[in-house]
């Protein structure tokens, strides 16, 4: 498909083919078709590549994988690394000291603010405990990952929506079940 080089040329384009052009780069796609017409002809102007559904793939790993960076080290999968042997509330006494300290030192490393002013005011609120007392929140897991490190892995199950019937979901690709690291 030739990509036109002028506004004058996009203009004679389709909407269907322009939403697919966009659609190819991450653009927005709604709008009327002068609106369109204009975002494909910046797009090509400011060299908007297509995105490559491979490199996207790449992307989300690579995201990932900096979740698991801790402190300069790389932590295990929680997924696929670590043994099975989650262990529920029961064994609550095995997890390791979590004082206010840790709580704030974790709030201050955080770099987006947006996201750093909401957990401060959650915690302030309670909400944890509010969310574990109304159900939306279910029992919460642990496992070490390993003998000699106080870090630990923590994952619960959350209800997806307000409707306290609906089933948990269990794909953390998709859903809110959280993993922290103490």
């Amino acid at each position: 498909m030739d990509i036109p080089t002028s506004l004058e040329e996009f203009k004679l384009w389709k909407v269907d083919r322009l939403k697919e052009f966009l659609k190819k780069r991450k653009l927005k796609m709604n709008g009327r078709k002068e609106e369109l017409v204009a975002l494909a002809y910046a797009a090509v102007q400011m060299n908007i590549a297509e995105v490559n559904k491979a490199d996207a793939r790449n992307e989300k790993a690579d995201d990932y994988a900096s979740v698991l960076q801790v402190e300069g080290k790389t932590m295990p999968d929680p997924l696929s690394d670590l043994p099975l042997a989650w262990e529920g509330e029961i064994e609550m006494k095995k997890w390791p000291p979590c004082m206010y300290i840790d709580i704030a030192h974790y709030f201050t490393s955080i770099d987006n603010i947006e996201l750093k002013q909401r957990l401060m005011t959650d915690y302030k609120d309670g909400k944890v405990f509010s969310y574990l007392e109304s159900g939306w929140l279910r029992e919460i897991f642990y496992n070490a990952i390993s003998a000699e490190s106080r870090l630990c892995f923590l994952k619960a199950e959350c209800t997806p929506s307000q409707r306290i019937n609906n089933i948990p979901w269990n794909n953390p690709w998709k859903s809110p079940t959280h993993y922290y690291f103490l």
